[in-house]
């Protein structure tokens, strides 16, 4: 939400181009969204295979959540400016 509103206010303000500041904020509310689901899925899917969630969650959460955020934030660049 904050990023949003300095994103806005940069616009408006600063004259900054739209369409840049446009993907890092669509970027970024996809990746809270993403890593957010994941985070809660994984302990659930862990346990469920019998495997301790507490051990194993802390580093496959934080590497899927960095590929998930690169992927997510080229995929909507490259969708929004035509690569």
């Amino acid at each position: 939400i904050l990023a949003s509103i300095l994103f806005i206010g940069g616009h408006f303000l600063l004259n900054l181009e739209f369409v840049e500041g446009m993907i890092v904020s669509v970027a970024l509310i996809s990746v809270i969204i993403i890593a957010s689901l994941i985070g809660t899925f994984i302990p659930l899917l862990l346990d469920k295979f019998g495997i301790d969630p507490a051990l194993a969650t802390g580093p496959f959460i934080t590497t899927s959540n960095d590929i998930c955020g690169i992927l997510i934030y080229f995929s909507i660049a490259k969708f929004v400016l035509g690569f």
